[in-house]
């Protein structure tokens, strides 16, 4: 690990109230005692991925060594301070920060090593590893991979701890689902280790809402050969309203079918200029050819463009970076956005109806620079639906399909005010006469939810668990965000 050569001057005097400065000073006090470094650039630290939220902590840490992490812990609960980890930062509603202004970051940028076990194929990973860097690393040790995402920017440990969908995710699981073990700092600064074996409650509700119940300083993944004979497809479609409303009907049927071979992964990219059907097969040309003749077979209309070829593993996730994958230590890419998320087990055909109207009509007439994914996430022969409901805190094993809602403006502008009701009228399109409950995945965190419309939706049925499980390992709400568990 590289031990960076600062100052420890890190904590930052931030908001203007006494009980702010109060606690500023006795956060800083404990850290120089303890010779806890802080950040070289303190405002690059806690400029947010999505700068529309600029929420400001009292302090920040920047522990090198796990002696220290659990020394910044205790020294934030001595100050009566709210803890957050950053590992990468990247979350949607800036909870590294705390997701509101006046908690404590301690920012795990230096944990970030990839090892594979050469015997036993098992990678030890720090949290703060970049999923670009993660799986390129794997690939040097040995051609070894497991299902991640792939934005090459994402921090492995938020990522891990709510879901991890990939483009492999159809066919090998999330990438919760190959975690096997996670050494965890918890409330009162102990280290414990959480797995199948070990502190099995808390490895249950790591794996789905892990950011609620401590800091995760290492993680261990079973990995599996790369596969490097894949099939890449990018389709550019231009449909007319009729049109797209039948392609979501094919998809949602061929989702919850076994034509869908457990080997390929697909979504629909869809934006004001159009609808992208992209996808991967983990397979021959030969293999690939007569499945995809057959779905294509059913899709209306004629595609602008066409791409398909074949790759190994490392160009396949480069293919749907759309970047560079290899990331720098210090990450400065950020946004300026709201947006939501569905996850869906079948949505009748009126709110089909609505979802496309509104599409064609306010999502067409909006000039921001929107999209709407729809990923084929489950359906009978998803590896993601073959993982016992029950065996993590994942929420959302059932649902068909993922949609990502996304909308944006230049970082140099600001969002506009009331902008938020674009996505959420079109979520309403689906969500108002839903049966039971709208799941939302937390990787895609909406900071416009109430605290029990984020509990119910993001964690369903787990969420009376997950509290009793946070009540026993943080009793007293250390690590919490507003929309953390028992927040």
């Amino acid at each position: 690990m590289l031990i960076p050569k600062i100052a420890w001057t890190l904590v930052v005097p931030i908001l203007a109230s006494a009980a702010a400065v109060n606690k500023h000073t006795k956060v800083q006090e404990c850290l120089t005692a303890e010779g806890i470094p802080g950040p070289a650039n303190l405002t690059f630290t806690i400029t947010p991925f999505n700068l529309r939220l600029p929420f400001t902590p009292v302090a920040v840490a920047v522990p090198t060594t796990l002696a220290q992490v659990q020394a910044s812990v205790k020294c934030g609960v001595k100050a009566g301070l709210k803890i957050n980890p950053k590992s990468g930062g990247h979350s949607y509603a800036a909870h590294s920060l705390g997701g509101e202004d006046g908690h404590f970051m301690i920012d795990l940028k230096y944990w970030n090593s990839v090892v594979v076990d050469s015997t036993t194929y098992i990678a030890t990973v720090g949290p703060a590893g970049r999923l670009g860097n993660i799986a390129q690393s794997l690939y040097a040790q040995g051609k070894r991979a497991f299902s991640h995402g792939t934005c090459p920017g994402v921090g492995v440990g938020g990522h891990v701890l709510h879901g991890g969908y990939g483009h492999a995710s159809h066919s090998w699981g999330l990438a919760l689902d190959a975690l096997v073990e996670a050494q965890v700092v918890l409330a009162d600064g102990s280290v414990v280790i959480a797995s199948k074996t070990s502190n099995v409650d808390l490895f249950w509700a790591l794996r789905g809402a892990g950011s609620s119940y401590g800091i995760v300083t290492q993680y261990k993944f079973e990995t599996k050969p790369a596969i490097d004979q894949l099939i890449n497809w990018d389709l550019k479609y231009v449909w007319t309203k009729a049109q797209a409303r039948q392609v979501l009907d094919i998809f949602q049927v061929y989702a919850n079918s076994t034509d869908l071979p457990r080997e390929m992964s697909a979504r629909l990219f869809i934006t004001a200029s159009g609808v992208n059907f992209w996808g991967v097969y983990q397979g021959t040309q030969a293999q690939f050819d007569p499945i995809f003749n057959a779905l294509l077979a059913q899709i209306p209309g004629t595609p602008q463009t066409s791409n398909i070829f074949s790759s190994d593993w490392i160009g396949s996730i480069k293919q749907w970076a759309f970047m560079d994958i290899t990331m720098p230590l210090d990450y400065d890419i950020h946004e300026n956005f709201y947006s939501k998320s569905m996850m869906t087990n079948w949505i009748s055909a009126p709110e089909l109806d609505k979802f496309t109207d509104y599409w064609y009509s306010i999502a067409h007439s909006n000039t921001r620079d929107w999209y709407c994914i729809i990923d084929l996430h489950g359906g009978p022969t998803s590896a993601i639906t073959a993982v016992p409901h029950d065996s993590t805190s994942y929420a959302h094993r059932n649902a068909l399909w993922k949609f990502e809602l996304y909308d944006r403006v230049a970082n140099n502008v600001a969002y506009p005010a009331g902008g938020q009701n674009f996505l959420n009228g079109w979520v309403d399109t689906v969500k108002a006469t839903y049966p039971g409950t709208l799941g939302m995945y937390i990787n895609y965190a909406d900071p416009g939810l109430t605290k029990h419309e984020a509990h119910t939706e993001y964690w369903l049925d787990n969420y009376e668990k997950l509290s009793k499980i946070k009540t026993k390992y943080d009793p007293y709400q250390v690590f919490m965000n507003p929309q953390s568990v028992n927040s």
